[in-house]
């Protein structure tokens, strides 16, 4: 069986042309959003103060935090995303949980004691 022979064909390389493309991670004329880097800063603080006679245990997303007492000012250093509970911290039957859901944009809670009418009293927690 023969092997039919090809003739060798020179081709030309077509003609370049310098175009500019933007290419992913170049230079763009349009300021890029920054990203922030995980260090710890104010806008992670947040300051819960107990304006009741009770003393409050107080949880993050149901991890506890702590115990704050009557007239006490505390500062949390935490990401403010999920939920702050309080729960009174009693030997009573009555068990009352306090639900806060957080935001970026919270920077102090109040649990505090508010008349609803002249029999009834309850106690809330509101963000400032």
């Amino acid at each position: 069986m023969a092997i039919p022979a090809f003739p060798e064909v020179e081709r030309e390389a077509p003609p370049t042309k310098i175009q500019p493309k933007r290419r992913p991670g170049g230079w763009n004329p349009r300021p890029q959003p920054r990203i922030g880097l995980g260090l710890g800063s104010d806008d992670e603080l947040l300051m819960l103060e107990n304006r009741t006679e009770i003393p409050w245990t107080v949880y993050h997303n149901f991890h506890r935090l702590g115990i704050i007492d009557p007239g006490e000012l505390l500062v949390f250093h935490l990401y403010k995303h999920g939920s702050l509970n309080a729960r009174p911290v009693s030997n009573e039957d009555v068990v009352e949980y306090l639900l806060l859901a957080l935001n970026y944009s919270m920077n102090q809670v109040n649990i505090y004691k508010r008349q609803m009418s002249k029999d009834v009293a309850v106690y809330d927690m509101s963000a400032i």
